[in-house]
């Protein structure tokens, strides 16, 4: 994944120049430096200064040339300013209010990129399932459906190939989500519900990894359950479709399927 590019990207959509006489008081600036000086401190990294000149602009023009363009810029700055909500609230009000502009795409994107950081922590150690033990994945869920909003809806815009592999790293970490809440499931014996986190997994996320911790689980949970003929159809499904699982090891040793 690439990470997000500098504001210029989004600011390039619009095409938009900015001028404009100085003034003593910001409310008698004209639209145009008030944009100007906003672009300014984003560069600057001056965030904090560019939401409140933003603030300031949709107050004051909320109508006209830089009305649309700096709704969904402010939404950047939210973002990088530490506002998350402030910035979904944003890009969700810029594609309610704009359904056809083309920067609808980007909105859709920025608003993936607000709850994919949400959980940057998680993500971040995602390599470690054990991890994401218990986090509440609620973030990520809705990650997942702006970048496939993206990639569906919006295919040839400069967002879609960054998205697309967005889904897939999310995928894959909700999959591995589901299942560390299907070990603690089972390790506290509750085994109803690892076979139904299980379930979850190989109808949501078929073709992740995961599918095979999954099958390995649910023959384990079933064994436990004392319904032997369930664990055994698992796991002969699990030997045919993962015959490298560690499960299967397991699985002989309580001769819940033949081999050796």
């Amino acid at each position: 994944m690439r990470p997000l590019s500098r504001v210029c990207l989004v600011l390039a959509l619009a095409g938009l120049t900015a001028c404009g006489r100085d003034h003593h008081k910001t409310h008698h600036w004209p639209a145009q430096r008030f944009y100007a000086r906003a672009v300014s401190a984003l560069k600057a990294d001056n965030y904090h200064h560019a939401v409140r000149l933003l603030e300031e602009l949709e107050a004051n023009y909320p109508y006209g040339r830089y009305a649309a363009q700096a709704e969904i810029v402010i939404a950047y700055a939210y973002y990088k300013s530490g506002q998350p909500d402030a910035a979904i609230a944003a890009t969700k009000r810029f594609i309610r209010l704009h359904p056809t502009d083309p920067r609808v795409a980007y909105a859709y994107y920025l608003e993936g990129l607000v709850d994919f950081h949400k959980n940057s922590s998680a993500i971040e150690r995602a390599f470690g399932v054990n991890q994401l033990e218990g986090r509440d994945s609620t973030a990520l869920r809705a990650a997942l459906r702006a970048f496939e909003t993206v990639v569906t809806k919006y295919p040839h815009s400069v967002y879609a190939t960054d998205a697309a592999e967005r889904v897939n790293y999310l995928i894959d970490i909700l999959a591995r989500n589901n299942i560390a809440v299907a070990r603690y499931y089972y390790i506290h014996g509750a085994y109803v519900a690892t076979v139904n986190r299980c379930k979850r997994v190989i109808e949501h996320y078929p073709r992740t990894p995961a599918v095979a911790d999954a099958l390995g689980l649910m023959a384990m949970a079933y064994e436990r359950m004392g319904l032997r003929d369930l664990s055994r159809d698992t796991a002969r499904v699990l030997a045919r479709n993962f015959p490298a699982s560690p499960y299967l090891k397991r699985l002989r040793r309580a001769h819940i399927l033949g081999g050796s």
